[in-house]
């Protein structure tokens, strides 16, 4: 038994780097619980299907999509149903987003392109894009090759698709870049901007949108300008969340208590929420003395608790699953880079595309970042708008040095300042 703080048990999984006095002291644990999360289900998978290869399942094909966001852990159970399978691999290594949330690395995508075990396909056309997105987006990576980033990229051709594309992109030849004098909560230009924009769209665009249950509008930027633009449409009716209330910590562990009070997944949530002396002392006694976990509650403690949490079950409010799950895409969604990835919308805005936040240091230009603006901007089906401002609060902004890599012939320029509010 170990008086240490717990490995980081999740990144160790996702990088196989687990070790056997770790990886048990983990699945006991979770199976005391009873509880499994996303991670360590592949990793159990994965363990099986390693020790048995029998245990691997055949399939007529398997397919497997955005292979490029595919941590280590995901990559080695898709090399173990290669084993019995025929394996078709999708993704796209310009479009990798998620080293630094999920341990991803487009390494995986290109070793299996160089390595020579998979038959090579490429599908050079964008269907979603219209022929200025197409060009902005073979402009950077030229720029960026240039500049001696993405190094390793796989080559590819990206083209536009004229007999799909063709009549948005005359309606939309260039993408908007429009300069603010100011941005800031009690200035917010970037939010009354396309608030504007929004409210010029047409009925129709916002009914094709909802025919293939997607938004019409995605608004694309980092905090604090994500938040103020989300700030500013919501007031104005244009942005709900659709969500349903979040439940506290001790909320959810009433949920688990109500139906099983022995639960200890319930008690060990609940706990958590108590005096750090008593879930220490608790959490001992079980390891110690093989103990559920509220047989190391005193009485007086569990009684008070699943009191509470009838209490708290008898007060609460019907939910309408139904209408839930019947709901319709947001008209307006506002995201992260992150956020933004599978999703496309006929109108996009690209806010604070600023030079010391998207890059944050132009003398050493990340890949991530390139991904993410490659990201952002391919999310367009109709009309790109990019957002900058001169001042954010009392700090003046360049542009982005992205910008640069964009020729300028693509661009329509606008500026905005408060006499365009006036005349409003």
């Amino acid at each position: 038994m170990q008086e240490s703080d717990a490995p980081k048990f999740v990144e160790m999984m996702r990088d196989l780097d687990c070790s056997a006095e770790h990886d048990a002291f983990y699945t006991t644990r979770a199976n005391y619980y009873n509880a499994v999360d996303f991670d360590d289900s592949v990793h159990r998978t994965y363990q099986q299907l390693a020790a048995d290869p029998s245990f691997v399942p055949a399939y007529e094909l398997v397919l497997i999509d955005e292979f490029q966001d595919f941590n280590r852990m995901e990559a080695s159970v898709i090399d173990l149903l290669a084993e019995r399978n025929r394996i078709v691999i999708a993704g796209d290594d310009d479009q990798a987003l998620y080293s630094q949330l999920r341990g991803a690395s487009w390494d995986h995508i290109r070793g299996h392109y160089e390595a020579g075990h998979y038959e090579i396909f490429q599908l050079p056309f964008c269907m979603r894009c219209p022929e200025v997105i197409v060009g902005d987006v073979n402009d950077v990576i030229v720029n960026a090759l240039k500049d001696r980033k993405l190094q390793g990229r796989i080559d590819k051709p990206y083209r536009y698709y004229e007999p799909v594309k063709g009549d948005d992109s005359r309606r939309y030849p260039k993408i908007e870049l429009v300069e603010m004098s100011v941005q800031r909560a009690n200035a917010n230009y970037f939010g009354r901007y396309i608030e504007e924009c929004i409210q010029s769209i047409s009925e129709q665009d916002f009914e094709l949108a909802a025919e293939k249950n997607e938004p019409a509008v995605l608004v694309i930027g980092s905090n604090p300008y994500r938040r103020q633009v989300e700030e500013h449409l919501t007031e104005a009716g244009l942005v709900t969340t659709g969500k349903k209330a979040e439940l506290s910590n001790r909320e959810r562990a009433f949920e688990i208590l109500v139906q099983n009070g022995k639960s200890n997944l319930g008690w060990r949530i609940m706990l958590a929420e108590e005096d750090e002396n008593i879930a220490r002392d608790a959490v001992w006694a079980t390891a110690r003395n093989g103990l559920q976990l509220f047989e190391a509650i005193t009485e007086r403690l569990r009684a008070a608790v699943l009191n509470e949490a009838q209490e708290w079950m008898a007060t609460r409010s019907p939910e309408n699953e139904n209408e839930a799950k019947a709901a319709s895409a947001p008209k307006v969604k506002v995201t992260s880079f992150e956020g933004a990835k599978g999703l496309s919308a006929q109108y996009v805005f690209l806010i604070g595309l600023h030079s010391g936040e998207m890059p944050r240091n132009a003398g050493d230009v990340q890949d991530i970042e390139i991904c993410r603006f490659l990201v952002g901007m391919t999310r367009t089906k109709k009309k790109c708008s990019m957002l900058v401002t001169t001042r954010f609060g009392d700090k003046f902004k360049r542009r982005s040095e992205f910008l640069s890599w964009i020729s300028a012939e693509r661009f329509e320029e606008k500026r905005v300042n408060a006499a365009h509010w006036q005349r409003s």
